[in-house]
């Protein structure tokens, strides 16, 4: 909320008759096997013993196979049409195929000492910039964004596309007196790519590539921006690894000290190749400079290059109907919010547009054992946060859509299809999409494999609640549902059958570790609320309360899919399990607690446990943190850790609107002592003895306590619906939804102006943001929240 080599056998020595013994014939009788040479038994062994091995493999160790690929949504457009697909960088493009060149940007003040300089490229938290985000982006054609540099400078990096390439402005704001060095480079993905240096700015690289076939990138600085040394380029064949590009640059800059001139870094020109596959420019520039990129394809004669000139004109058209769709869409220029909070909103939404990526290459999945490569996928998904989460999540992606949408509902089928493709014959799909050398080198190595026996929350199937509800979007997309609806079955039936439980009414997450003794209460990584309690002593008998929940939701999105796409027979099979699901008195009866009022999982628990140093002989202090009862535990509900896995039966709608049981729900959320407070809910109720407990020595709480908004976006949700439904309770769900969207918009509108930022989750005590940050993801659902935009 992160292929080992196979070695081959030595060849075997054959023992050879030695020089100097001399071995006398001896009559022998003939042999049965006289028909054959030797040559030829000793071949069909070979044969056999390969036969035998390939066999062995295939039954030991058999190979992931995915699903055909469903077909393109957008062929035409997507193979060439550049955006900003590159999430975890400041500023950086690429089309949506693997072939395509990345086009990339970095930047670093000029020291006025020699020093290695500190570059920005990738986002990094480290880089400690005051605040960087997209405040207008639509994710396909165009994006405006302001990156904020620690001494109250900006840079501005605005772009825009057309058939034929694209075209972006840069300006930089800065501080006077400070120098600032901007290095523009392409790469090159597969050999075909090649790059040339041009003569001058205007034809500063030009090449080819099979993609896009010819293409020129051109430079053109501000009449009043002036060079303070002549630019510098750089062309290497060289293989450097995706993630040392910033080092190769810093590697090859030289210092250049002209007379009675302040000291300049440039490009090392000296052992430029004649082409390669990676061409860097570097422009010298003082505090304040503007200068426009222009890339120009020549795939088709009948297109035309965009001219510069023709920017500024482009750029604003399409920010006027961004703007126009924005507020026709969600409507919150009469709700009386401050300008923070309008600005928050839009940069909600931009933020999480402007960060959708595209990636190429294979997942690494432990399978039988074996960490394997799992692919090759084509991914396009919104991020949880570019500098620290800059891949696909799918328990997040729903969350992702159900903003998306709003704005661009082919888009979220684009996505949706994408995740879907990413599924196996079996009906599993990753919960992480670490796919291809960009995405990895972000992620520690003992993270990037996944496990074909873990689930995640099915939050896709969440957006598609709200798709096949949409008259607009089941009239202008059938097609695409109608392809989508036999892999959500799949992915459905997978679930079901994989994370079961031990009856046929309860499931129970995979994942969580049976022998660790460190940890308090055993990670649930696979539920989405990674340390948020559940039984204290993991075991096959426990089952979950989110996973019922969960499954209860994807029954009823099947049935309406069935219903519309499927035939008779599948409309009664997805009825039958929608009843069994969502049956109110089963659930009741596997989950709910009268004494303590409330829903709980069930499993193997101790209501006595804490962490204290045990004596572990030959450790280097003699001992270590692990989990210790005081209590035998015993199988039961779960009924000390009450939180957001207690809320789902409310916030995915199970709950009878007359039901006294929702009453209870309401006034759990509204008790300060449990999960109220003035700036959202928090996860888990303040009288848990789990509340913002560490899960090891070294593992500080995450949902044990923090706001999240993904979750309170859900509850409000919830409260809508039932404040519109006849009921007793209605008046009650009406109150809380108010003063609960109040307390959110008004603390993160805090944060954003406090910070610049939007956070991964709230403190519970002081509102204050946490977490990774900026965070594009389902903090972003702040919006809809504003909006009243929550689709009950």
């Amino acid at each position: 909320m992160h292929q080992p080599s196979r070695r081959r056998r030595p060849p075997r020595e054959v023992e050879r008759p030695s020089a100097t013994i001399r071995y006398e014939p001896v009559a022998e009788p003939e042999p049965w096997c006289s028909f054959c040479s030797w040559d030829l038994i000793l071949i069909l062994l070979v044969m056999l013993g390969a036969g035998c091995f390939i066999l062995l493999h295939l039954y030991l160790y058999p190979n992931l196979e995915k699903v055909a690929p469903l077909p393109n949504i957008d062929p035409e457009n997507a193979p060439y049409t550049w955006g900003t697909y590159r999430p975890h960088m400041y500023f950086g493009l690429r089309t949506r195929s693997p072939m395509s060149p990345l086009f990339g940007m970095m930047w670093y003040e000029q020291p006025n000492t020699i020093q290695r300089p500190h570059i920005r490229h990738w986002c990094n938290q480290d880089d400690r910039l005051p605040g960087y985000y997209w405040y207008e982006a639509d994710g396909r054609h165009f994006g405006k964004q302001n990156i904020s540099e620690a001494h109250k400078g900006v840079i501005q990096t605005d772009w825009i596309n057309d058939a034929n390439g694209f075209a972006a402005r840069v300006k930089l704001n800065m501080a006077p007196g400070r120098r600032y060095n901007v290095i523009l480079y392409l790469s090159a993905q597969e050999i075909g790519t090649r790059f040339r240096l041009g003569k001058h700015l205007s034809d500063v690289f030009h090449g080819y590539n099979e993609l896009l076939g010819k293409f020129t990138m051109s430079l053109r600085l501000k009449d009043n921006t002036k060079l303070q040394t002549s630019h510098s380029v750089m062309l290497t064949d060289e293989k450097i690894p995706i993630d040392r590009y910033h080092d190769f640059v810093v590697d090859n800059t030289q210092a250049y000290n002209a007379p009675n001139q302040p000291l300049n870094y440039i490009l090392n020109e000296k052992h430029n190749d004649e082409e390669g596959k990676f061409i860097a420019v570097q422009l010298n520039l003082g505090s304040q400079a503007e200068f426009d990129i222009i890339l120009h394809s020549f795939r088709t004669e009948k297109l035309k290059g965009m001219k510069p000139e023709e920017f500024t004109n482009i750029l604003r058209i399409r920010s006027y109907n961004f703007n126009k769709k924005y507020e026709n869409v969600f409507q919150l220029a009469g709700k009386n919010y401050t300008k923070t909070q309008l600005k928050m909103a839009k940069v909600s939404l931009s933020n999480m547009l402007g960060s959708v990526g595209y990636w190429y290459g294979h997942n690494r999945v432990l399978f039988n054992g074996i960490v394997q490569p799992y692919g090759p996928h084509v991914l396009f998904s919104a991020v949880p946060s570019r500098p620290f989460f800059p891949r696909g999540f799918l328990w997040d992606e729903g969350f992702h859509q159900m903003l998306i949408r709003k704005m661009d509902s082919k888009m979220t089928l684009e996505a949706i299809a994408s995740w879907m493709n990413a599924m196996d014959t079996s009906g599993w799909i990753p919960r992480e999409m670490i796919v291809g050398s960009e995405a990895e080198a972000k992620v520690p190595a003992e993270f990037i494999p996944q496990k074909n026996d873990v689930a995640n929350p099915p939050t896709l199937f969440y957006v598609m609640d709200k798709l096949v509800n949409d008259e607009k979007t089941v009239g202008r997309y059938a097609g695409i549902l109608k392809l989508l609806y036999p892999r959500l079955e799949k992915w459905f039936h997978w679930i079901r059958i994989t994370q079961s439980g031990p009856t046929r009414t309860t499931y129970r997450w995979r994942g969580r570790n049976e022998t660790i003794k460190t940890e308090l209460n055993p990670k649930t990584l696979s539920s989405g609320l990674d340390d948020f309690p559940r039984a204290s002593h993991p075991s096959d008998l426990e089952y979950h309360l989110d996973l019922r929940c969960w499954l209860a939701l994807a029954s009823r999105v099947l049935n309406r899919l069935a219903k519309s796409y499927g035939t008779d027979a599948d409309y009664q099979r997805t009825a039958k399990a929608m009843e069994e699901l969502n049956n109110f008195d089963s659930l009741v009866k596997d989950h709910w607690s009268e004494e303590a009022q409330g829903f709980f999982d069930y499993g193997k628990h101790s209501f006595d446990v804490a962490l204290s140093p045990v004596p572990t002989p030959g450790s280097p202090r003699q001992f270590e943190y692990q989990r210790v009862t005081s209590r035998a535990p015993s199988y039961t509900l779960v009924s000390d850790a009450f939180g957001y896995n207690n809320l789902f039966p409310m916030m995915l709608k199970l709950i009878p609107s007359k039901s006294p049981i929702l009453k209870s729900m309401l006034d759990k959320i509204r008790d300060p002592k449990i999960l109220w407070t003035n700036y959202g809910l928090r996860s888990i109720s303040r009288s848990s003895p789990y509340y913002m407990a560490r899960n090891t020595e070294h593992d500080p709480p995450y949902w044990r306590g923090y706001i999240w908004i993904n979750v309170n976006y859900m509850v409000l949700s919830s409260l809508r619906h039932y404040a519109d439904q006849p009921g007793p309770y209605r008046e009650n769900a009406e109150n809380i939804f108010s003063e609960l969207r109040a307390n959110l918009v008004k603390n993160l509108a805090t944060q954003f102006q406090k910070t610049g930022f939007l956070w991964e989750n709230y403190d519970d005590r002081t509102g204050e943001g946490r977490g990774c940050h900026p965070f594009t993801g389902w903090s972003s659902l702040i919006l809809l929240i504003m909006s009243d935009n929550l689709d009950t």
